[in-house]
């Protein structure tokens, strides 16, 4: 009975020695393990930081499907395609990585620095020819009667210095007719005497041909020839230009000799009444729309050259004749008014013009610095490896050139091309 009971006991302290060896093996394999996992993360590592490529094998057409080896794509089958993920050797942070694309941007594109200099102000602006509405001539009846014969019947005929434009069946021209042709007769040899009364007919609007004509009648009829007495185009006499090329006005220059001037045989005018106007198309007025933030650089007597948009190498010279301020608004007004002798510009013509307005001296960037994010500008100014987005507040714009205000300096390191760095959909909030 005591010899089983030390069989026993060898027994089960055989057991727990071989426990003890199971239990320290496990411990040396689990160690082993860990160096060697450890050794290939560290050489993984080094290789990341020597900038050495690692690939990825994703599906064309499941890009969420991405493995570390060659194979098929288990939605559809497909091959999957090497794609070559380079390292950024850049020391970024997490903030970099969730800061939004159009705050921080890693990049390595072509950087410029802000430049003072001395640069022409050129401001641009588009605008339409108009008539000179001071050199608009009314046209209005003298003397009352009954149109007989008109010679006026459209809109925007032409009309010559002397042409006659209407007769008139008038019984208050026949009275003063007839008193100058009775003074004729009663001083015959007196010329001094009838000097008023010509004058007086001058007035009435008869030529020193009618005049003259008098003298050899011996009784005057009722009926007048009425000449022109300047040169131009016939409008009716409620045209209005600032209205006629306006672009509330649909019809605009579709109306253009479709329409009368009122002027129609038959009729009877009072005397007074306004008839027709006549407009010079050589006396021209340039309105121009200048954005309201430039309009401060502009002054009376600046050199503007401006052409038309169908004929843009014909050029015209002339100067700012008058500023007008509008009440709010994207655009202001400027007029220029100048006689075109050669006919290049005719009223309605729309224009591109350029004024210069001497020089300033500032510090500038190229355009395509600066993002306009609506409510304020931007620029990508870098740090480190890294573009960040800077407020700006910009001046005016020259050629391809912005005037910074504030925001950045000399020493700032700017995007050349922002627009690479923006993200479109982070710019919708």
């Amino acid at each position: 009975m005591k010899n089983r009971v030390y069989i026993l006991e060898d027994k089960k302290a055989f057991i727990n020695t071989l426990l003890f060896l199971l239990l320290i093996i496990v411990i040396i394999v689990v160690f082993l393990s860990c160096s060697s996992n450890k050794r290939i993360d560290k050489e993984s590592q080094n290789k990341t930081e020597n900038g050495t490529a690692m690939k990825h094998y994703v599906c064309s057409m499941h890009p969420q499907v991405v493995q570390d080896k060659p194979g098929d794509c288990p939605i559809c089958g497909m091959s999957l395609i090497e794609k070559v993920v380079d390292a950024n050797p850049a020391d970024t942070t997490l903030n970099d990585v969730v800061s939004p694309v159009n705050e921080s941007v890693l990049s390595s594109i072509t950087t410029v620095h802000p430049a003072i200099d001395n640069l022409p102000l050129i401001v641009e602006a588009s605008g339409i020819i108009n008539f000179d509405t001071r050199k608009i001539h009314m046209v209005s009846a003298r003397y009352g009667g009954l149109i007989e014969k008109s010679y006026i019947k459209s809109q925007f005929q032409r009309i010559k210095k002397g042409q006659a434009i209407f007769q008139i069946y008038c019984p208050d021209i026949y009275t003063e007719k007839w008193n100058y042709i009775k003074l004729l007769q009663m001083y015959p040899d007196q010329d001094n005497l009838t000097v008023e009364a010509r004058e007086w007919l001058k007035l009435l609007g008869l030529t020193s041909a009618q005049i003259e004509a008098l003298k050899h009648s011996v009784k005057p009829d009722y009926h007048l020839m009425v000449y022109s007495d300047v040169d131009g185009y016939a409008v009716p006499a409620d045209f209005d230009p600032e209205k006629y090329y306006s672009s509330e006005n649909n019809e605009g220059n579709n109306q253009t000799g479709s329409k009368g001037i009122g002027l129609n045989d038959g009729i009877t005018i009072q005397t007074g009444t306004p008839l027709f106007k006549v407009v010079d198309v050589r006396s021209l007025r340039a309105d121009l729309k200048v954005k309201t933030e430039e309009v401060r650089l502009l002054k009376k007597g600046q050199r503007v050259t401006f052409s038309a948009n169908a004929s843009p190498a014909k050029r015209i010279e002339a100067v700012i004749s008058q500023i007008e301020p509008l009440n709010g608004g994207v655009f202001q007004l400027v007029k220029v008014y100048f006689t075109d002798k050669d006919g290049v510009l005719f009223p309605g013509r729309q224009i591109q013009a350029t004024i210069q307005a001497g020089t300033t001296h500032s510090i500038w960037l190229p355009e395509t610095t600066v993002v306009n994010m609506g409510q304020h500008k931007s620029v990508f100014v870098k740090h480190d490896n890294k573009f960040l987005a800077t407020v700006i507040k910009t001046g005016i714009h020259t050629g391809n050139k912005v005037e910074i205000l504030s925001g950045v300096d000399q020493q700032s390191k700017v995007a050349l091309n922002a627009s690479l760095l923006i993200d479109s959909d982070g710019l919708i909030k």
